[in-house]
């Protein structure tokens, strides 16, 4: 904040003895999403980045390059879900009290000395504030879920429960990216637009496109073998392919794993289906914004998403999607 001052102090005291010049243009956070109304900027982004990895003992190295913008995506994702989940607990009343976040700060933080905490925030880049916001956001989603959304849910149906209501929440959501050029905004991978095509290569090395399906119903399956929940819907997968190729294909779409302990994984479970290794996670990551996995897409034959659904899909929704699609 001071060198911000000095460079003010500075440019004031030169016009002075300068010609006059027209006053430079106002600038505000670089707005890169905006939920519903509300705007994520790349400040925001970079906050999340920085809170997420927050270490008080053990500082994680700085993020470069390729790792840095992966980060910045991931963190974007993070954003763009939780404030869909902030606004509905906020349409339905709930909040917590300031006590309360202080006391999660407290119980995970507690340990650290005032003097270690400040000490490892400036070295973060970081504030107070800026945990505080953080822990605030993540505590309040996660209280909203347990103690509202699926407060009277059986233990066995809540994952079911919360992916059919997030799904509906962001198909119902309006979600923006200004700034993004036409090809970008269809990066958006939402519902009622057009899929995002990529070519990835499959485990025998050879390139495969989801362009090559245009004409079939497709589900895009994003996975990875240390996902629990990855292995209990894959062999249902496996048989409704089956049962409708080749009208229906699956793209199972690993995340940056090797093609090895993929293939591994493929035999393993009797896979049949194209698997496609997306070794840089561009396409995961990047063109879908996939936020944890597993995550899939239905598209129609005309290459047009129908449907997005987080987390495990039960076998009953895959048909009831595909029934309406006429097969």
């Amino acid at each position: 904040m001071l060198l911000a001052l000095v460079i003010v102090a500075g440019v004031g005291w030169f016009r002075l003895i300068a010609p006059p010049a027209p006053p430079p243009a106002e600038t505000g956070p670089q707005v890169v999403a905006v939920v519903n109304g509300a705007a994520i900027t790349g400040q925001m982004i970079d906050r999340e980045v920085n809170t997420s990895r927050f270490n008080v003992l053990a500082p994680p190295p700085p993020l470069t390059g390729d790792d840095l913008a992966l980060a910045r995506d991931e963190a974007l994702n993070q954003l763009v879900s939780r404030q869909l989940i902030l606004q509905a607990a906020r349409r339905q009343g709930f909040s917590l009290s300031d006590a309360e976040v202080a006391d999660r700060v407290d119980l995970l933080f507690g340990t650290a000395t005032p003097a270690e905490l400040d000490a490892a925030l400036a070295q973060a880049g970081l504030t107070r504030d800026d945990l505080r916001w953080w822990i605030g956001q993540i505590f309040t989603v996660e209280a909203f879920t347990t103690d509202v959304l699926l407060a009277d849910v059986p233990p066995d149906d809540r994952q079911a429960v919360y992916n059919s209501w997030y799904n509906a929440l962001r198909a119902e959501a309006e979600i923006q990216f200004p700034g993004r050029s036409d090809a970008d905004a269809a990066v958006q991978a939402l519902p009622g637009q057009p899929a995002p095509d990529f070519t990835l290569a499959g485990l025998d090395g050879r390139p495969v496109s989801l362009a090559d399906y245009r004409g079939r119903v497709v589900l895009v399956n994003f996975w990875a073998t240390w996902c629990p929940t990855c292995v209990t819907e894959m062999p249902d997968y496996e048989q409704v392919y089956r049962q409708f190729s080749p009208d229906f294909v699956v793209l199972g779409v690993n995340l940056q794993e090797s093609p090895a302990q993929v293939e591994k994984y493929a035999a393993g479970l009797g896979l049949s289906f194209p698997v496609l290794l997306d070794a840089d996670g561009q396409v995961t990551n990047r063109q879908y914004r996939v936020t944890g996995m597993p995550g899939s897409f239905i598209i129609n034959r005309d290459g047009v998403i129908i449907y997005r659904h987080a987390g495990p899909m039960p076998a009953k929704t895959l048909r009831t999607k595909l029934a309406d699609l006429g097969l």
